[in-house]
């Protein structure tokens, strides 16, 4: 089953009675219309008041035609004949069943007849081919020949450029057959039929604004028109325009012969406007009659996940893609089976087609943070950072982008330490070699380090932004515990800067930690030059305790400050 706006393709090889100009009665509009029950029905009541119309009866002779019954046809159009033997359009009716029948040679010969019967009338050369277009058996060749006489006779008759237009789409010529309906509607403005096909074909051609405008004047036109609201809910689902869809479907399925195609389009703008039960029900009727139907199940699948439905929603899914043509499965079909996945806790399954919506969509940076975060609960800070980095690549946020990066960097080498220090602890009693822990360690170093070069990419882009430099500032802290270099002071003092400047209130933890480190920083300094330069160290100590001070004014209770002063037999400073 297709959705797209290719279906509308076969909405403008609509079937026109050509006894008149289009659109002349009510019957004639559930024809344009493909509304074949309702015309059968409206020309057989007719037909009760006027059991000789010509007309009327040609009429149910193309009805039938459209439903595909033959014979009917066949009977209603030698009903006519006897009324008027000497009418053309009962013979281009019989003639239009030899077609379809396929009696090439009685075809031709009916057609030659009505065409001698009346060789000045438009109308003849306009119901033959149009007959030829139309129906389900097709003779382009012969439709296209008696078009041609037709418009030799007159160029001016609009309907004649409106076959043509049908004649180019059926070769799939969509341009000059736009051209055709913009002719049609130069001859006659008010030609409502010509403004749908237009407006059809604009939007095949994603003209998307021409295509609204040519609907809205079909409509302005002959309001009671069926297909053409269904013309245009198909416009506004296209360009996600629910709201306007959904109103123009209701008007389309209130008046329609209603298909499954119809029910299950209708289903898919419910769901797009959040209308999940109206949805749900919908679908249920259309499973109903097509069970196998793998459309249905991914909009039911979609639905479930919306709706918390989520292990039925992953059973309707997985039977979606063992029936779907993989080749036409859409991104949207891995995000929520994805979503569904995840939330029944199969997380491997989910990253899997999380993946693959970005195999098939690059551009889908939302779905890049969603596979990510779920790396990261799965602990696979690795392939949570590679996925950060595509996104950097998709035009995400470098400065928030990098700084998740270095998170996952700095969790991957958490785990490292954490195995290190196991390890530390089973070779301080001899049972593992030396060189296990010491591959470790430096493989936790190395995430340390590929987390403080993320950071340091934050504090480039974004030099007033005192976490870059509060990370930077913890990770050189993790690479170097006895503060042998100033690397991690440097970054604390400019976290700091930024800190002080700012909120007191608001950055009272932030600015804690950097006392804390730069208070032990200068306390360590200080113990490491105490005997070789007693000066110094004084004034590093002095440094260290004026540090551990502000953080007692900010917070009295600080357990670590507090042991600071004790440890180092000062009294504690009290606070104003």
């Amino acid at each position: 089953m297709k959705h797209n706006l290719l279906l509308s393709l076969s909405f403008l090889f609509v079937a026109v009675v050509g006894l008149a100009q289009p659109n002349t009665n009510q019957g004639q509009y559930f024809l344009d219309d493909l509304q074949y029950k309702q015309a059968r029905s409206f020309f057989l009541n007719r037909l009760k008041a006027s059991p000789n119309d010509l007309k009327t009866l040609c009429s149910l002779g193309d009805t039938y035609l459209y439903l595909q019954m033959a014979d009917s046809a066949k009977y209603y159009y030698q009903q006519a004949s006897t009324v008027d033997s000497k009418s053309s359009f009962p013979l281009i009716g019989l003639g239009k069943v030899s077609m379809v029948k396929g009696d090439k040679i009685a075809e031709l010969d009916y057609f030659d007849k009505a065409r001698k019967g009346d060789k000045k009338n438009v109308e003849v050369y306009y119901a033959i081919s149009k007959g030829c277009f139309d129906l389900s058996k097709k003779d382009t060749a012969t439709g296209n020949l008696y078009l041609t006489q037709g418009m030799n006779l007159n160029s001016k008759y609009a309907p004649f450029h409106v076959l043509f237009g049908d004649y180019d789409m059926l070769r799939h010529r969509y341009g000059t057959a736009s051209n055709a309906y913009d002719r049609a509607i130069f001859f006659d403005p008010n030609y409502a039929l010509a403004y749908r096909k237009l407006g059809v074909i604009h939007s095949l051609g994603r003209a998307n604004r021409d295509a609204l405008t040519a609907l809205t004047k079909s409509i302005e036109l002959n309001s009671d028109q069926i297909l053409v609201y269904k013309n245009l809910g198909d416009l506004y689902y296209s360009i996600q325009r629910y709201p306007e869809a959904e109103k123009n479907y209701q008007i389309y399925m209130s008046r329609a012969e209603v298909t499954s195609d119809d029910r299950e389009r209708f289903a898919f703008i419910l769901f797009y406007n959040k209308k999940y039960e109206e949805s749900s029900k919908l679908l249920e009727e259309v499973m109903k009659q097509s069970k196998d139907e793998s459309v249905l199940l991914r909009v039911r699948g979609y639905i479930a996940y919306e709706t918390g439905d989520y292990a039925n929603g992953v059973e309707y899914m997985s039977k979606f893609f063992k029936i779907h043509d993989p080749e036409k499965n859409l991104a949207s079909d891995y995000v929520y089976y994805g979503r569904l996945l995840q939330k029944v806790g199969k997380d491997t399954m989910a990253i899997n087609s999380y993946n693959k919506v970005l195999i098939m969509d690059s551009t889908k940076t939302e779905m890049y943070d969603e596979l990510a975060k779920l790396y990261t609960s799965n602990k696979l800070h690795i392939e949570a950072a590679n996925t950060y980095l595509k996104m950097i690549g998709s035009g995400s946020d470098k400065m928030s982008t990098y700084f998740l990066i270095g998170k996952e960097y700095y969790f991957q080498a958490e785990i490292y330490r954490a195995k290190y220090d196991s390890l530390a602890l089973l070779q301080a009693t001899s049972k593992i070699p030396f060189t296990d822990s010491v591959n470790v360690n430096a493989t936790k170093r190395l995430y340390f380090q590929k987390a403080d070069s993320a950071f340091t990419q934050v504090t480039i882009l974004n030099d007033k932004y005192a976490g870059g430099f509060i990370w930077r500032g913890r990770m050189n802290s993790l690479l170097d515990p006895e503060a042998e270099t100033s690397l991690a002071k440097e970054s604390y003092e400019k976290a700091l800067a930024i800190l002080e400047a700012g909120d007191a209130t608001k950055n009272k933890r932030s600015m804690i930690e950097c006392y804390k480190y730069l208070g032990s920083y200068f306390y360590l300094n200080s113990e490491r030059i105490v005997k070789s330069d007693k000066k110094q160290s004084d004034v590093l100590k002095a440094s260290s305790i004026d540090y551990f001070r502000k953080i007692l004014e900010i917070d009295p209770a600080d357990a670590q400050a507090l042991e600071v002063f004790k440890k180092l037999k000062i009294a504690i400073p009290t606070t104003k």
